[in-house]
């Protein structure tokens, strides 16, 4: 199985991660993580097996959402996840609409 997280904020979801993702991989999981430029990507080296830092942010620029939802996409379609996994506001906007079409299965975990 292969699962994809989409987090634009860090914070609270960058720790939730930090539990999940190890014990998805004990449990032979592949995961790749696409994030913002606030995680710090030191911390899922040993857990993910890709990450991909995007311009993913919060914003309300149509000109600018477009292309984070296009850069998103992109990884989908590279990555051809099982299970896209949203995580928070922003980040289950673009992965949500990011992946319409493509015919994967989502969860969108709106945290706080």
């Amino acid at each position: 199985m292969r699962i994809l997280h989409v987090a634009e904020c860090a914070g609270g979801v960058e720790r939730y991660l930090q539990m999940l993702t190890p014990r998805l991989k004990a449990r032979n999981i592949k995961q790749t993580l696409v994030c913002s430029r606030t995680f710090t990507p030191s911390k899922f080296e040993e857990c993910v097996d890709e990450l991909y830092i995007s311009s993913m942010r919060q914003t309300f620029s149509p000109s600018a959402v477009a292309k984070i939802i296009l850069e998103v996409r992109k990884q989908i379609q590279e990555t051809d996840p099982d299970i896209i996994y949203c995580h928070s506001s922003f980040g289950g906007v673009y992965g949500r609409i990011a992946a319409l079409g493509l015919g994967h299965k989502v969860i969108y975990n709106p945290h706080g």
